[in-house]
Order: structure tokens, then sequence, then C-alpha cells
């Protein structure tokens, strides 16, 4: 399953602009054009830090989805797990179950990356046991290299599950304590009606 379409993808128009850029993907993907402006992108950034904590120059995640379900894109929610995989088959689930895309909260909760699709061993609306094997994300630091994390994959690029601890890391910021956070996995998720 794969909701990309060529032209959905928005890069960050600035260094510290990764969840406006992943709200603007994840909006393109829902709609039928696509919107690459700064401008958006720049609005989003400023919604996103009104309706949720905003400590530093970012956004956090529970803006970022009360931006999306504001929006009228749905109900979107913040989802914490305890592991990897925990999480991974949620955003798996929730995607094949609303046909909206999911954010992954990597590198420690510092990045975000839209999945936006996934291949498994079996359909996730059927229940009952599957396994993801591969991840289409979309990096929106993409073409950028950083010094830490390294080169940034392309868009809708097809991502085997077991490379996913390279990046998808338990939260861990160090401009603060995260309670309900800390040691886990973070993710945005869209509810089914």
């Amino acid at each position: 399953m794969d909701l990309f379409r060529k032209g959905d993808f928005v890069g960050e128009k600035t260094p510290i602009w990764c969840a406006p850029a992943a709200l603007q993907t994840m909006i393109n993907i829902m709609s039928p054009g696509a919107d690459t402006t700064r401008k958006t992108q720049k609005l989003l950034h400023s919604i996103a830090r009104r309706l949720g904590p905003a400590p530093d120059k970012g956004s956090e995640p529970e803006g970022e989805a009360r931006t999306l379900t504001s929006l009228g894109y749905g109900k979107y929610r913040v989802l914490v797990t305890r592991t990897r995989t925990q999480a991974i088959h949620a955003a798996a689930t929730a995607i094949r179950l609303t046909g909206r895309p999911a954010a992954l909260l990597v590198w420690r909760g510092a990045h975000n990356w839209v999945m936006s699709g996934f291949r498994s061993t079996a359909d996730p609306a059927l229940g009952g046991d599957f396994r993801v094997t591969d991840l289409r994300i979309e990096d929106v630091w993409y073409p950028r290299i950083s010094s830490i994390w390294g080169e940034s994959r392309p868009p809708d690029v097809l991502v085997p599950a077991r490379l996913m601890p390279e990046d998808y890391l338990p939260w861990r910021r160090p401009t603060g304590r995260y309670p309900g956070k800390d040691g886990r996995f973070v993710l945005i998720v869209p509810v089914a009606r």
C-alpha cells in the first residue's frame, strides 16, 4: 500500500521546519493538488506551535496532530509505544484503516518522517498477526545531509523495517525531560472514524 503521488513531497524550507514540512507533505497526500509553498509551510508552523506545547523554536507532536485535525484532515492523535515494532504495526494499521498517512518521530524525537505506506505479510485491516516488512517514507530533510544521521533518503523510498533501528530510536531530547515519551517510540497516527 502506498498513498504517495509524485509531487506530494515538500522539503523543509528552513532547517527547523521538519514538522510543518511533514504536515504539508501529509496534507498534499490527502488532497487532490499539491501546495509546496514556503508561505503554507510557515503557516503550518505557526498553527502547530499555537495548538501544542512549543518549548523551543520548533513544535511538538501534539501540535502537529491538532493541526491536521483542526484543518479538517480527520482526527489525528499522538501515540507512544514501548517498542519500535508496536509503533510500526500501529502506523501501518492506522494507514490501512483510514487511507491517510502517519508521521514517525525519528532521530530520538528530533525529526519527522512521513509514513505514506508499507508492505506487510498480511492485511492489517483484517486484524490478526502480520509483520511490516518495508515502510514507504518521505524524509523532509531531503536532499540535505545530516552531520549526525548521514544522507537523507529521497521521497517515497521503500525502507526495509530491519533498517529502522538506524533512525527510529527511542525519544530522548537533550532540551528537557518528557516523562510520557522518554525512552519510548512516538508517532502521529490518523484515527479511524
